[in-house]
């Protein structure tokens, strides 16, 4: 009885100490949020496609903003320089100056192109699920899963693991509990620290 009544205290002040812990990291969570609202960005990243038992990766250029945003492929070589844009519905692919329209984004439909402004309007936009810290290889960082409900009720969970200075370095596009995308940054830029100054552009030790 006496080992119950001293281990019961101590039990209460874990959890106190885990829920105050907790708390710090959604308070972060919500802030990058705020700050990722309306964020206008460039960002260079592999992209992972997982299609059932075959995987492929492409280099990707993205400028984001929340109106619209546009991509473009630089790898593999036989596909650089193909383009898209994207105004929050309508897809649109380019290649040598020549427009075409790509038809309308809904749901859980996500397209290459479209994944990784996807993952960054949804850490503006989506609902916080879970956060916590887990590193990527040496870097400790912040995890923060969003979820977004598609205009045909499916759902999709975008993950994303950020440095400390808020940056991301991961990200992973989640439908029906299978990771569709991966995302690893290479290097992330804010409007705004294009002038090569103290906040230019993070490399994240990519090619």
């Amino acid at each position: 009885m006496r080992k119950a009544l001293l281990f019961a205290p101590m039990m209460i002040l874990l959890l106190a100490l885990l829920c105050a812990c907790g708390g710090k990291e959604e308070a972060e969570s919500r802030q990058v949020q705020e700050d990722f609202r309306d964020l206008r960005a460039q960002a260079e990243v592999n992209l992972t496609c997982h299609y059932g038992d075959e995987v492929r990766t492409y280099g990707l250029s993205c400028a984001y903003t929340p109106e619209k945003s546009s991509v473009t492929v630089t790898a593999p070589a036989d596909l650089a320089g193909v383009s898209a844009e994207f105004d929050g519905e309508t897809l649109s692919l380019r290649y040598d100056d020549i427009l075409i329209d790509a038809g309308v984004y809904s749901g859980t439909e996500i397209s290459p192109f479209w994944a990784v402004p996807s993952l960054l309007r949804a850490m503006g936009e989506g609902y916080l699920l879970e956060v916590c810290r887990e590193d990527i290889g040496d870097i400790p960082c912040l995890r923060a899963a969003f979820e977004i409900t598609g205009q045909d009720g499916g759902k999709t969970v975008y993950t994303v693991w950020l440095d400390e200075t808020d940056q991301p370095v991961r990200g992973e596009i989640t439908v029906e509990e299978t990771v569709v995308y991966g995302v690893d940054f290479t290097s992330f830029t804010k409007e705004g620290d294009y002038d090569g100054g103290e906040n230019a552009a993070t490399d994240l030790g990519g090619d």
